[in-house]
């Protein structure tokens, strides 16, 4: 495949001999090779040796044909800037999102319409390019199920129209994912700002991806969302929320095996469940016991396919649990910088023993106590490196045995 882009190398921790077991898988290839955590590897292309060559027409193109009006209205969430875009502009809107976030070389989107049907035209130097076809038509087939889900709830009178609107996870890594993240609902702001991903929980999780040794430009491959509740809605809808997860099962169970690459003879991707909420359903429907932060197991997605899933923290939490002292939130960050750890391994090469990945991990994080107090200070107190070093250095929180957890 034509990546020109960068290739993280994943650390995976464990000690031998008393010395850092390092394990790396580029972005292309699912093979163990000894690295270090910042090491990274650069395709060299024919244009990158020459750059006075004319750029060339992308390799790859596709044409899918997208719906009609009323249909797309619904999908996309029409509209949802004071922007005063189109529904076209929209649909390209995302779908070049989608195309940047896959880190598709040379990419492009263009969306036409003609006798009220939709169809965009998407192309780049990355042969992936081929898979928009089949991911996007079931993705947005997948989507209707959210739409039935919507209708059936406001006829059941549980429907909040003043603060709740759909919002499917669009503008997302779904080609080149290297991981589903299970969460529970969108927040309301990022549906008028058209970025999934333009939230403190995201961002706040794609630096605990970096400090597992993944490289800023290749986060977003990791940031395949699927919300149990795709409800664009308030912080504080939270709870009122369980009594739609019923409605939309349906949808999440038809949107799993598309997102985590599901094919015969391909280890599914990881999943991380964030959060209480999430990690019930879980719980629940796939009928498993003890599913707490940090656990891990593996859940039935087909009838011949298994997904390996880790329980996680909500990417906010730690700003709750620093109300309980730096202790608590010191716990908290090394569970989080532990799943991070999981799902960057399990993300670069996902036919790994998932639950040998999860032991490395802690050792590796359990090991580096300075570290996980200095990135607290900054991310749960918003110190600055300096000053985080400074506490840290002088008054390091131990642990307590047991921390209240999410």
């Amino acid at each position: 495949m034509g990546y020109t882009t960068k290739v993280s190398q994943i650390a995976l921790a464990g000690v031998l001999g008393g010395s850092l077991l390092l394990v790396g898988c580029g972005q292309e290839s699912a093979q163990k090779t000894a690295t270090t955590p910042q090491q990274t590897t650069e395709t060299v292309t024919e244009n990158t040796l020459h750059d006075n060559t004319e750029k060339q027409a992308p390799a790859y193109h596709v044409s899918i044909t997208l719906g009609d009006t009323a249909t797309l209205t619904t999908l996309f969430s029409y509209p949802n800037a004071n922007n005063g875009e189109t529904l076209e502009q929209t649909i390209e809107h995302y779908l070049t999102q989608r195309v940047q976030r896959d880190l598709i070389t040379n990419g492009s989107v263009d969306v036409t319409v003609a006798n009220d049907t939709y169809t965009a035209t998407i192309s780049g130097d990355t042969e992936s390019v081929n898979d928009y076809q089949g991911q996007i038509t079931t993705f947005l087939q997948n989507g209707t199920l959210a739409a039935k889900a919507v209708t059936e709830l406001k006829a059941a009178g549980k429907w909040n129209d003043d603060e709740w609107r759909m919002f499917l996870p669009l503008g997302l890594s779904i080609v080149n994912q290297r991981s589903v993240q299970l969460l529970h609902f969108p927040p309301d702001y990022s549906l008028p700002d058209q970025d999934y991903l333009n939230s403190k929980t995201s961002q706040r999780w794609e630096k605990l991806l970096e400090l597992n040794s993944v490289a800023s430009e290749d986060v977003t491959l990791y940031e395949s969302i699927l919300d149990v509740a795709p409800i664009a809605a308030p912080a504080s809808a939270g709870s009122s929320l369980k009594d739609t997860y019923s409605y939309f099962e349906p949808y999440v169970l038809q949107q799993l095996p598309l997102l985590l690459d599901v094919d015969e003879g391909k280890s599914a991707l990881p999943i991380v469940a964030y959060g209480g909420p999430v990690r019930s359903w879980v719980s629940e429907y796939y009928k498993l016991q003890d599913f707490g932060v940090n656990s891990y197991n593996t859940i039935s997605i087909t009838d011949s396919e298994t997904a390996p899933i880790l329980g996680a923290n909500h990417p906010s939490y730690i700003w709750y649990a620093k109300e309980d002292g730096r202790d608590a939130a010191m716990k908290v960050m090394e569970q989080d910088l532990v799943s991070a750890c999981w799902q960057a391994s399990m993300g670069a090469n996902p036919g790994q023993h998932g639950d040998q990945v999860l032991q490395d991990c802690t050792t590796y994080w359990q090991g580096k106590p300075m570290t996980v107090c200095v990135n607290m200070e900054i991310q749960a107190y918003d110190k600055t490196e300096a000053e985080a070093k400074v506490l840290c250095e002088k008054d390091m929180p131990t642990p307590k045995a047991e921390v209240a957890i999410n």
